[in-house]
């Protein structure tokens, strides 16, 4: 979990075109401590997330963002597939409701057999 979220800090930096000294500056960090969390090196607490967060004039969980996980984009289905699911469930709760009622369809007859060729 460090090293994403020391390479969101590193980038958030680099998009303000700010150095290390600078954020550390405003953050009131040592660079040379800014320089470990960027690289994963060291974990830093609330406090410190809290001061790099309005160092970088973000909110914290912006800090997390590649860390957690996207928000799911709901799956989205074409009109054809929507009605094969459609047919489909009509299908299978006719079949159900058959089944309860124990009524089950009747199987197919059987095929005649094929009369033997007389020689």
């Amino acid at each position: 979990m460090l090293r994403p979220l020391g390479a969101q800090v590193r980038r958030l930096r680099l998009e303000r075109k700010l150095s290390q000294e600078r954020l550390a500056d405003r953050a009131g960090l040592n660079y040379k401590y800014l320089s470990r969390v960027e690289r994963g090196r060291s974990e830093p607490g609330a406090d410190i997330l809290v001061r790099l967060a309005r160092a970088l004039d973000v909110s914290v969980g912006e800090l997390f963002e590649t860390i957690t996980p996207p928000t799911v984009v709901p799956f989205r289905l074409s009109p054809a597939d929507v009605e094969d699911v459609s047919v489909a469930l009509s299908r299978m709760t006719e079949v159900l409701e058959r089944l309860r009622l124990h009524q089950p369809r009747s199987l197919p007859s059987r095929a005649p057999r094929r009369r033997k060729r007389s020689q």
